[in-house]
């Protein structure tokens, strides 16, 4: 019995590790290692998994006119079947022809239902934003965080997550940027950091460090007691070619 007890224990503890294993490498798939800076906005980011795997997600995408796609988004559930869902919306993001923010939200609705590729159990929330040099904004919100500007968070109309209600149409905002400003992406593994006393990382404090950089906020919210994955994507509008139009009329 003890034999047998030892061999099943082994058994289940490789079939674990060899799941995390692979779902380590989706990992890979779903947080890009180097994000497409640029002129015009510089992007950076800090993905802390609470269990060597999880099912956040980002990207970010330059498009043909200059533009920057942001997708920021949490998969429910954890391990392997979470990093498998949230990998199943990456490539759909990846394939996705239409780069309008309530439209690719729309899309990966209907992935994550199932209604396109095989059924995929949970839901997941997620935040498009497509941000263009002229400093334009628009942006469109699946049940995500609302995303921070210059340490305040912006108000947007919430809406429901993917994969809860068939042909759900998503609304957008648009915005204005203004040089230097900075935005912030995250996950709700900041705010729901919890400490020894129970107490949540919650809002007041994220808003205290949203105008940090990136692994700041993270590191900090780790620090505090991290219970879920933390993703912190910051992005930086510079409009160099704003600033260089503006240049001879300043120097007069």
């Amino acid at each position: 019995m003890i034999l047998y007890r030892f061999v099943h224990v082994s058994q289940e503890e490789q079939r674990s590790a060899a799941e995390i294993e692979a779902a380590r490498s989706v990992q890979a798939l779903l947080i890009p290692t180097q994000l497409p800076s640029n002129h015009n906005f510089m992007l950076d980011s800090a993905y802390l998994p609470a269990n060597g795997v999880g099912g956040d997600f980002f990207q970010a995408l330059p498009l043909k006119d200059d533009s920057m796609l942001i997708v920021v988004g949490d998969v429910s559930g954890k391990g392997l079947q979470a990093a498998m869902n949230a990998s199943t919306l990456v490539g759909a993001l990846r394939n996705e022809l239409s780069h309008e923010p309530a439209i690719v939200l729309r899309h990966l609705n209907q992935v994550m239902l199932g209604a396109t590729s095989g059924a995929i159990a949970g839901f997941a929330t997620c935040l498009c934003a497509r941000i263009y040099p002229s400093g334009e904004m628009v942006i469109a919100n699946a049940g995500h965080l609302s995303p921070y500007r210059d340490g305040r968070e912006m108000e947007m109309e919430p809406s429901l997550p993917l994969g809860i209600i068939n042909n759900l149409e998503y609304d957008h905002a648009t915005f204005q940027l203004n040089p230097g400003d900075r935005l912030i992406f995250l996950s709700d593994g900041v705010v729901e950091a919890t400490n020894a006393k129970g107490e949540l990382f919650g809002f007041e404090r994220t808003q205290q460090v949203s105008n940090e950089p990136a692994r700041y906020i993270a590191q900090t919210a780790q620090r505090f007691g991290q219970t879920d994955d933390i993703t912190v994507v910051s992005l930086y509008f510079a409009a160099s070619s704003v600033r260089t139009e503006k240049q001879p009329t300043h120097a007069h």
